[in-house]
């Protein structure tokens, strides 16, 4: 049974040869607009775990930026800080 409380909004670059550099620079700009619109559009997070990625290195596929709150961010947020400090 598919969750009614995820939302998805992708922005997908096909076929657009991008250097590193550029990459960063797109995935940091999504990232703002992302956190502008939540803001914007007055939407209440209790605690949140917000992951912004913008190193290609790190996964590629995974460049932007993941919202995720409630119980799931609980569960994520131990499991993705060590991996950050096991990476990092």
């Amino acid at each position: 049974m598919e969750r009614t409380d995820k939302h998805e909004f992708r922005v997908v670059l096909d076929g657009i040869e991008l250097s590193d550099q550029q990459k960063r620079r797109i995935s940091a700009a999504v990232q703002k607009a992302a956190l502008g619109a939540l803001a914007q559009a007055d939407v209440r997070l209790g605690d949140a775990l917000v992951l912004g990625h913008s190193g290609p290195r790190l996964r590629p596929e995974w460049l932007g930026i993941w919202v995720i709150d409630g119980s799931r961010a609980a569960e994520l947020g131990p499991a993705v800080e060590r991996q950050l400090f096991r990476d990092g």
